[in-house]
């Protein structure tokens, strides 16, 4: 076995025995902190090796993370015995940012040193930190050490594959030697946790299966009382049998969140329990109650209490209901004298009998009351007599119904011959002088029926057109039953839609529907819908400028963001990078271990800056742990992964063309994983085509081991093919779309611009939707473009079409795609990228190379020149020939600066005899290059450019030469990764000029922009 150390050198052998002697200290200890004590990540662990030394300075660090927010106090590390000099300990986010730095004081010779932060860094939960100390020449080690997580209470190490990190001394340290353990932590101090508590609709009451008349509402509230927004709020029936509008709500800016409860059907108590993490849960308490029942008879007496003929008779009354009902019980009024076994009985008018009951446990004397075993229902202004039989005593009141008499909806029949009698268990026919024998029932009514909306609400279109989704409704009776037959009117009442039909009948399931077409003039429109002799409901639509518009008017969340990354916990991927708008997308998702997950399905714009919108959640899924992904040619080091459809997503008719995350959950320890895919509208006819680069993505994912780079390939072998049939480790890549693409993205949308989106793998198999637009835009880093792309956006440059390049590298490697080894076409990108071993279909290299030349310059006006490395670094745009009117209303002047948005890539103008005639040159930046693409023309390499030129079929190109131009429009931070700010309300008027010029205008451009 050759331990080597993180540089290389050969590791002392003596060493090797000390670390098989420690090893097992690597049992990691766990412990359960209280709440706000003191946490480190170590405790009982102790170095294999406590002082090796490679004869050079480093910095020495960890990444960790902690599952809830709090303070840092301080820094520890353990020192060497043989390490002097100064120490300071630093304290970075996972990009090397640096939070705090502390020189340590009074340290001893060797072991555990503590120095406290001259103020507490606040970090986030879930979220990647990295803690270092310097040393001068010496350092404990374990090898292996963080190869697993180490966990003590709420912190734990990273097991990344690449944690016990290296690098100069004072710099931030991002090597890694085989997880080798430095012994770097921290002191950290856990947030109290937050408190959920209910708002209103505690304590309520209603009838047994009636809806609540108030929303449940609780508020997530920090330790410090401050309300906490986008956190998942969790609501559960708990008792009583009633359920609940929606099970999971996001807290909103207030920190609340709501639901609505529907009682059981059985009288008693309903419980509701909120939970939400970290946070007691709280229950809502409410109460079914029993409908008392309606009777006729309240305060009348009987005139002769205790009568008898010495026979025995069946006694009875008629009577009816102004509404239909259950009858529950039977009533009568019984003589001191009368004994025996009394039944109470329901007839129909025509003396069918329809319900009998034995009375049992009878007083012995006055109202006995009886209830059926089962309800008997029945119907409104119908005529039924209740009766009861004596053995020879009764109750008697002379002419006692010869008037009606009216309790509620019940009534006695005054129709001359009421109060009946008749031989005993036998219909009582005959009548004596309307005598009132106290006979009786206890009625419940049904409960009025209902109207309520069923789907199509709160719909968005553009001017004129047809909603997606009709208006529909329902109809219940009192008892919650479906209602057939019911008659119901829709009318538009506002904003100049037109509905169809305008009447409807319900069917079999209470349901009835409409279709609106939109008004003309925009806004909103409304529509009523009356169920006649039931009540009336009312939907709303919006009517916008277009789709985008119409989109970002509905409600948005953060919840989207991943909060808990993980590729080894969960990961999947969709069987296509993108899809239509109603068609369908299977999931490819493995667990580590078999068990439950979600999947929440976002799409990503402004939404009034939330940035996303949940548009569907799978439900609770059963995981597998999927075969682990073949390398299925050892010549190209193509990997590709053949995993079982776990879920498969309908994408509606309706769903708005945009760019989609998929974040799956594993259920377990709610470890989160993303899958981004594009919905098309190949109809759209959108002035702004958005290109996603997933080829790029592709290009740089090592899911198995092999990208098409040799820095992050196993054993520096890059591969000449790559699968989109794997996961995707974008998220870690230079490539991540959340780094520039969403921020662009969030840019047009929040701009209201019209805008429809698709992948380059779309403009690769269908160049013909070019067309259809006005302006082709594309964002980020995007440098993987096949000779079918390549040939299409000149086409449709040459035809008229405006080009819009908020990117750099753009269009540098030629691609061609492959089907996958299961069949699926386009499933696979090769790119040899050299002549060395040639690609033996085409000449997948630079696109400025023999035999291909067609240099990047030829349609962009620069090409790529070189980067200086530094991920969220960059270099400062310096304005030129500043009269040019993409500079109009921005006050910039040549030589003014717009800070750090050359980067991390860019391209200039070179001379190569490909620059397009009159090309004008925007901006020329000095910049600092550490890595220069080969065979750059004799061309300046320390300037970057921007520039525009005018085609000869009069469509504009644009290009700023630079990846990170886009944060100047946008500055969201996209995932934990930390953004500075580069916001510049200059650049956003440069941007709203450029696309002016290009024919397109914003539609809610922000507060003093000026669109020309």
């Amino acid at each position: 076995m050759n331990f080597t150390n993180k540089t290389g050198r050969q590791i002392l052998p003596q060493i090797i025995c000390a670390i098989f002697l420690s090893w097992a200290a690597l049992l990691f200890p766990t412990s359960t902190m209280a709440q706000g004590a003191p946490q480190t990540v170590f405790t009982t662990q102790v170095p294999g090796a406590t002082d090796i030394s490679d004869g050079v300075p480093y910095e020495l660090g960890m990444k960790f993370r902690s599952t809830k927010s709090g303070q840092i106090t301080a820094i520890r590390h353990y020192k060497a015995p043989s390490d002097t000099g100064t120490h300071i300990g630093k304290l970075w986010n996972s990009s090397g940012t640096l939070l705090a730095s502390i020189t340590f004081t009074g340290e001893s010779a060797t072991g555990w040193q503590q120095q406290a932060l001259t103020a507490p860094i606040t970090i986030a939960a879930n979220t990647t930190y990295v803690v270092s100390v310097n040393i001068a020449s010496n350092f404990p080690f374990t090898f292996g050490g963080l190869s697993s997580a180490i966990i003590n209470g709420d912190l734990f190490s990273l097991d990344d594959g690449s944690n016990g990190v290296f690098g100069s001394a004072g710099a931030f340290p991002s090597g890694s030697f085989q997880n080798s353990n430095y012994f770097r932590d921290i002191v950290f101090v856990a947030d109290a946790a937050p408190t959920i508590s209910k708002i209103s609709g505690d304590n309520q009451s209603a009838i047994a299966g009636a809806v609540l008349a108030n929303q449940l509402v609780v508020k997530v509230t920090s330790a410090t009382g401050v309300p906490v927004s986008g956190t998942t709020v969790s609501f559960a029936v708990t008792s009583g049998g009633g359920t609940i509008s929606l099970t999971s709500v996001v807290t909103d800016v207030n920190g609340n969140a709501s639901t609505s409860l529907t009682l059981g059907n059985v009288a008693g108590t309903n419980s509701v329990s909120a939970s939400a993490s970290g946070a007691s849960p709280v229950t809502f308490s409410a109460t079914g109650t029993s409908i008392a029942g309606e009777r006729i008879f309240s305060t009348q007496t009987p005139a002769l209490p205790n009568g008898s003929d010495g026979v025995g008779y069946e006694l009875g009354m008629k009577f009816r209901s102004a509404r239909g009902g259950n009858i529950t019980a039977v009533r009568y009024w019984k003589a001191p004298s009368e004994v025996g076994v009394h039944v109470g009985r329901i007839w129909s008018s025509a003396g069918t009998l329809l319900a009998s009951v034995t009375f049992a446990g009878e007083s012995a004397s006055g109202w006995q009351q009886q209830s059926l075993s089962a309800p008997l229902h029945i119907v409104a202004n119908t005529t039924y007599v209740v009766s009861v039989n004596v053995v020879s005593y009764y109750v008697f009141t002379g002419s006692g119904l010869a008037t009606s008499i009216v309790s509620g909806d019940l009534s006695s029949v005054a129709d001359g011959a009421n109060g009946v009698y008749g031989n005993p268990s036998t219909f009582p026919g005959a009548s004596y002088q309307n005598a009132n024998y106290f006979r009786d029932i206890i009625f419940a009514p049904d409960l009025v029926p209902t109207i309520a909306k069923d789907s199509g609400d709160n719909q968005a279109g553009l001017p004129g057109a047809v909603l997606a989704s009709p208006l529909v409704v329902q109809v219940k009776d009192g008892n919650n039953n479906s209602q057939a037959g019911v008659t119901v009117n829709f009318s538009a009442t506002t904003g100049g839609g037109v509905v169809s039909p305008t009447s409807a009948v319900t069917g079999a399931d209470g349901r009835a529907n409409t279709t609106l077409m939109l008004g003309t003039s925009g806004g909103v429109n409304t529509v009523t819908a009356t169920g006649v002799g039931v009540g009336v409901v009312t939907f709303s639509a919006i009517s916008g400028p277009n789709a985008v518009y119409l989109e970002n008017q509905k409600s948005g969340t953060s919840a989207w963001r991943i909060n808990n990354y993980t590729m080894a916990d969960i990961s999947g991927y969709a069987g296509a990078i993108s899809v239509p708008r109603g068609g369908s997308l299977p999931f490819k998702v493995s667990v580590a271990v078999p068990g439950s997950y979600s999947i929440d399905v976002y799409r990503l714009g402004y939404y009034a800056g939330t940035g996303g919108r949940l548009v569907a959640s799978s439900g609770a899924l059963s995981g597998t742990t999927q075969p682990t992904c073949p390398m299925t040619d050892a010549t190209t080091q193509l990997t590709e992964c053949n995993w079982a459809t776990g879920y498969t997503l309908p994408i509606g008719a309706d769903w708005t063309s945009g760019l989609y995350l998929a974040k799956l959950r594993f259920t377990s320890n709610g470890k989160e994983s993303p899958v981004f895919f594009v919905v098309r509208d190949d109809a759209s006819t959108a002035k702004i085509l958005f290109q996603s680069s997933f080829t790029t993505s592709a290009a740089y994912n090592n899911y198995g081991g092999h990208s098409l780079y040799e820095y992050n390939s196993t054993g520096s072998q890059r591969a000449y093919k790559v699968s989109f049939d794997r996961p995707s480790k974008e998220i870690e890549e230079y490539s991540n779309v959340l780094r520039y693409e969403y921020n662009m993205i969030r840019w047009l949308e929040s701009q209201g611009y019209d805008v429809s989106y698709v992948t380059n793998l779309d403009i690769h198999t269908n160049p013909s939707q070019l067309s259809q637009h006005k302006v082709f835009l594309d964002a980020g880093h995007d440098e993987y473009w096949s000779l079918e792309m390549r040939n299409a956006v000149e086409t449709a440059r040459d035809s008229g079409m405006h080009l819009a390049f908020f990117s750099a590298n753009t269009a540098y490697w030629r691609v061609r795609f492959e089907p996958s080894n299961s069949g699926s076409a386009n499933r696979v990108m090769v790119c040899y990228k050299t002549t060395d071993v040639g690609d033996p279909v085409a000449p997948t290299y630079r696109f400025r190379d023999a035999p291909n030349n067609r240099p990047e310059n030829a349609l962009l006006g620069v090409m790529y020149i070189g980067d200086h490395g530094a991920l969220y670094g960059g270099f400062d745009f310096v304005v030129a020939n500043a009269t040019d009117p993409y500079y109009a209303f921005t006050g910039l002047n040549n030589g003014d600066k717009l800070l750090s948005l050359v980067g991390y890539e860019w391209d200039a103008i070179v001379s190569n005899g490909f620059t397009p005639s009159g090309i004008v040159t925007l901006g020329s930046s000095v910049v600092t290059p550490t890595e220069i693409a080969a065979g750059i023309p004799s061309t300046p390499t320390q300037i970057s450019n921007v520039v525009r030129y005018t085609a000869p079929s009069g469509a504009k190109v644009f290009s700023t030469g630079s990846i990170q131009w886009v944060w100047a429009l946008d500055g969201d931070r996209g995932f934990d990764f930390i953004l500075p700010t580069r916001v510049d309300a200059r650049a956003q008027q440069m941007f709203v000029n450029i696309l002016r010029d290009m024919g397109v205008r914003p539609t809610t451009p922000n507060a003093g922009l000026v669109i020309p």
